[in-house]
């Protein structure tokens, strides 16, 4: 037995021992999914606490705007639109093209991913109500919460659902889905370095964005894969 072409992500091993494979894959799942959500939860209660976590952000904030330039705040400003406007413009786009291929079940994952994303961020944010640094003020005119961080969060999750699909392509070879995981990769880190590098978050927040956004992802993931499961013809595109 063979891999099944239309699912590129199951290996030979999934191909020979089904059973094992899904065995596996749900007990993987559900460590990744603890160990994500344990260490969301030890930095949301190490905040008000404010122990050794908290100094530490301090720490890092006070050196970054005391060694920062200009030039590097208007290139790390550019830098923050990658995880804003230029992600929206990114999944709109995604959206359209599964919508011309009447690809409705890649088309619904993106927009739950993006879109739940970005709610889970504001729910998360009215929770936890941790103000943001002083230095905040610079780029940001309105009021709202740090944590956890809105750009990191909402890019992991947003580049991520998209480079899991352009992974589904199976013209694709391994070199390149490699480098198109290692882009992402750094993509996502830069967009959430310039949060902390402006002033705008703290560590901490961008490291809870990460873990919020890591555990949306896998969600949004597997809902897919269990609807590609049970209904083999719902995403036909290519």
């Amino acid at each position: 037995m063979t891999p099944d072409p239309k699912a590129p992500w199951r290996s030979r091993f999934a191909a020979l021992h089904p059973k094992a494979y899904l065995g596996i894959h749900g007990v993987g799942g559900i460590v990744l999914i603890a160990l994500l959500l344990w260490a969301f939860g030890y930095i949301a209660d190490e905040i008000p606490e404010k122990g050794v976590l908290v100094t530490l952000d301090t720490g890092i904030t006070s050196w970054l705007q005391t060694h920062g330039t200009e030039t590097g705040e208007a290139i790390f400003s550019y830098v923050s639109w990658l995880g804003a406007p230029v992600l929206t413009a990114v999944l709109v786009t995604a959206l359209i093209v599964c919508a011309r291929r009447r690809d409705w079940t890649r088309a619904s994952t993106i927009a739950l991913c993006g879109g739940g994303a970005a709610l889970l961020n504001i729910a998360l944010k009215a929770l936890f109500h941790r103000g943001r640094p002083e230095y905040a003020t610079e780029f940001i005119t309105h009021t709202s919460w740090s944590f956890p961080s809105g750009h990191a969060m909402d890019s992991l999750a947003g580049y991520g659902i998209i480079t899991f699909f352009l992974l589904e392509a199976r013209r694709l070879s391994r070199p390149r889905r490699t480098i198109i995981i290692v882009a992402t990769s750094l993509l996502v880190a830069i967009i959430g370095y310039s949060r902390v590098y402006l002033g705008v978050h703290y560590f901490s927040d961008v490291i809870a964005g990460f873990l919020a956004g890591g555990v949306w992802l896998f969600v949004c993931v597997e809902g897919y894969r269990f609807a590609v499961r049970r209904l083999p013809h719902a995403s036909t595109a290519g």
